[in-house]
């Protein structure tokens, strides 16, 4: 988010919040909730002792909180005289989200300012490798859930279409986790001065803190149900040894098979050139 990219370099922020949900999960320095319609954060039209009120008490939090703070505002808008706030009568569906897709887009959602600068600043970036743009991690993400929450190793989920994928599928599998994994790793070091991560700590962070190593943890579920055994070398490439739990990440060979010719087997498989076990 933009208020903490300015937090970091000594800028006090404050924001007004309509949705008191996302200011809590965002964790802003320093937010005014107020209750009023979305579109209308400080009130009703044509008031503006009322809606200086409401802009002096956001900027007050500039001198009394220290740290991340939500301050509710006490008044009501007043009565805008009939103008009132247009809803529509028409109840519409909501869209059914899983509480896996929502927790990760939320997080690209945080990073994604961090990602922007890192990229600036270097000049590159190493997201891509699946042959999606940078400008397309919203279809990333929709592949990842997709497959972690069940739409099998076939085929391009119907959700993700759109990037011109350059990869055969199930391997493209490894590489748009890639992508993801480059994404977040970019976003979080991207302060310039900042110590690198070893390897290690990238790892357990991602595992055991993010949504996206909920979801690549899921996707090494949906290959542990899936008959075809070969799958479990993708497996084995995106989750690090040690951040499996169960048996070997990478599968074993299956009985009367030499580990050699089911290696070659499996490199066929992965890369599309053939769909059935020998």
């Amino acid at each position: 988010m933009i208020s903490h990219f300015l937090q970091r370099n000594g800028i006090p922020t404050t924001t007004i919040s309509l949705i008191r949900e996302h200011t809590e999960y965002t964790r802003q320095p320093r937010a005014l909730w107020v209750p009023f319609p979305l579109g209308r954060p400080f009130g009703v039209a044509e008031d503006p002792d009322f809606q200086r009120d409401v802009l002096r008490s956001a900027l007050r939090l500039l001198e009394t909180a220290t740290e991340p703070t939500i301050e509710d505002y006490s008044h009501d808008a007043p009565d805008g005289g009939g103008d009132g706030v247009w809803s529509c009568s028409i109840r519409l569906p909501e869209p059914e989200v899983s509480d896996l897709e929502a927790a990760l887009r939320a997080e690209v959602d945080l990073l994604t300012p961090w990602y922007e600068e890192a990229r600036r600043r270097r000049g590159r970036t190493t997201v891509g490798i699946s042959g999606a743009k940078p400008e397309e991690i919203d279809k990333v993400v929709s592949f990842i859930v997709a497959i972690a929450e069940g739409s099998g190793f076939k085929e391009i989920p119907a959700s993700a279409e759109g990037p011109n994928w350059n990869h055969p599928f199930p391997m493209l599998v490894r590489f748009v986790v890639e992508d993801l994994r480059a994404f977040y790793q970019e976003a979080v070091t991207s302060q310039e001065g900042t110590k690198p991560p070893s390897q290690h700590d990238m790892h357990s962070w991602i595992f055991d803190q993010t949504a996206l190593g909920q979801a690549i943890i899921q996707i090494g579920h949906q290959i542990a149900a899936d008959e075809e055994p070969r799958l479990k070398m993708i497996r084995g490439l995106i989750v690090p040894e040690g951040f499996w739990t169960g048996d070997v990440s990478w599968g074993a060979v299956p009985p009367g098979m030499q580990r050699l010719d089911f290696i070659k087997s499996s490199r066929a498989y992965l890369a599309g050139e053939e769909a059935e076990t020998r």
